[in-house]
């Protein structure tokens, strides 16, 4: 009587972990969202390229322009680092980046273009998509890229994904941009399948 009672015990434990992890990845599905509006902008210069946001949360990677006597830094055209933001301080603490981040998740590779005067960039973790960093007409720098076919200033990157494993499953990263013809903002989202 007792091994049926633990049996049963067991089965409907097992039946409810089940219904327990399916619904569980209905809401992760129905819940890839964008950027939430109550995440904070980090603060912009003359050197501001773009930023990446995670659903984690709210502390931001900052990709700013390195420069030397007004070009672009020919061997690290980029200064990336964290902005921790937290509840008790929205002022963003700056962190550098450790370097497993800097080498697997949010680091760069660059290699000049073909006149020497910019570089195109692919991120470490995403390196399908390139950006390209030149100066604009006015000597600032700009991080360019294709967004939904046009070419876009990139404004911010926003990472949807699930840290709960052993490694992190990214679900979709939506970019977000300003073409540069019109001035209308671009979002395209990649999906990871």
């Amino acid at each position: 009587m007792t091994r049926s009672i633990l049996t049963t015990l067991f089965f409907s434990v097992l039946f409810a972990m089940t219904l327990s992890a399916q619904d569980m990845a209905k809401s992760v599905q129905m819940t890839l969202m964008s950027r939430p509006s109550d995440f904070p902008v980090p603060p912009s210069s003359n050197k501001t390229l773009f930023f990446i946001q995670r659903n984690k949360n709210k502390h931001t990677i900052v990709y700013d322009a390195k420069m030397q006597n007004g070009k672009l830094d020919a061997s690290n055209p980029i200064d990336n680092y964290w902005l921790r933001y937290y509840s008790y301080d929205m002022s963003g603490q700056r962190k550098e980046l450790s370097w497993a981040q800097q080498n697997f998740a949010y680091g760069y590779n660059s290699k000049k273009d073909a006149t020497g005067k910019g570089h195109y960039i692919t991120l470490t973790a995403y390196d399908k998509r390139k950006i390209y960093l030149s100066l604009d007409a006015k000597g600032n720098p700009i991080a360019t890229m294709t967004i939904n076919g046009k070419t876009c200033r990139l404004n911010h990157i926003w990472v949807f994904g699930d840290d709960s494993g052993t490694w992190p499953k990214v679900f979709h990263i939506d970019l977000h941009g300003t073409e540069l013809a019109s001035g209308k903002k671009q979002t395209e989202r990649i999906n990871n399948d």
